[in-house]
């Protein structure tokens, strides 16, 4: 058997020819964003800043590099559902995954996820974040201290968030694919739930700002989506193995 770091190197050999269309959509989302930032950046500014708040920046380059890092996020956020794509190719081709979903089983999932993803983001943009930023405003401002935030951070912090929660109504597709592929078992999926469960506590810890507000906001609907996907397997499953028993 294999060992991982043999299966990694297979992997990134496979994907080193598929560079050129991963580069060249990673490359057109950046451009394309680039130039159309400064009407978002201001929209955001006028939604999610909470009223009495101050933005500034304390740099000459911070707002120019904080345009280049959400273009640099736009293009990877485009070309992930490609390298996804080329992966899973990869797997399949590697292991013999035989797909067992149909064409139109393919787009119901393909659409849910995009769905999904949608309202995680407007979910976090247009109710979690308001409440929060209030929140964030109004406690130090009580103390007498005046809210003077960067750019640079208030915007990172947004889209931050926004992405994370995203990512985290998509958990049950991602674990819904995985089980209905042959990749993974529910039962591997319940017999580590605890330390998944902390291992999202971790990594929403290291992508938001440090405090245990963003933590409990990303964190909490990554561990409650887990167990979504892990019920919505197990119902897809059930109903795949009906017509088996049945015969």
């Amino acid at each position: 058997m294999a060992s991982i770091s043999e299966e990694l190197g297979y992997i990134t050999e496979a994907l080193k020819k598929k560079l050129i269309p991963l580069f060249a959509v990673l490359f057109s989302g950046f451009m394309v964003s680039f130039y159309l930032l400064d009407p978002v950046l201001l929209k955001m500014k006028q939604d999610l800043l909470p009223e009495g708040a101050t933005l500034i920046y304390i740099s000459p380059v911070e707002v120019l590099m904080l345009k280049v890092k959400l273009a640099m996020t736009i293009g990877i956020l485009l070309a992930v559902p490609l390298l996804v794509h080329y992966v899973y190719k990869t797997l399949k081709i590697r292991f013999g995954i035989q797909n067992p979903m149909k064409k139109s089983q393919l787009i119901i999932l393909l659409s849910s996820a995009i769905s999904l993803f949608i309202l995680g983001i407007s979910y976090s943009y247009f109710l979690m974040l308001r409440l929060v930023l209030e929140f964030l405003y109004k406690d130090p401002t009580a103390r007498g201290i005046a809210a003077t935030w960067t750019i640079y951070e208030f915007t990172s912090f947004v889209v931050n968030i926004t992405l994370l929660l995203g990512i985290a109504f998509e958990v049950p597709i991602f674990i819904v694919f995985a089980v209905h592929s042959g990749l993974i078992q529910i039962a591997t999926l319940k017999e580590y739930r605890r330390y998944v469960i902390v291992a999202m506590f971790v990594l929403a810890a290291m992508f938001t700002p440090p405090d245990v507000v963003s933590q409990l906001i990303v964190a909490i609907p990554l561990a409650i989506f887990y167990e979504i996907g892990i019920l919505v397997a197990g119902v897809v499953t059930r109903k795949r193995s009906v017509p088996l028993h049945a015969s």
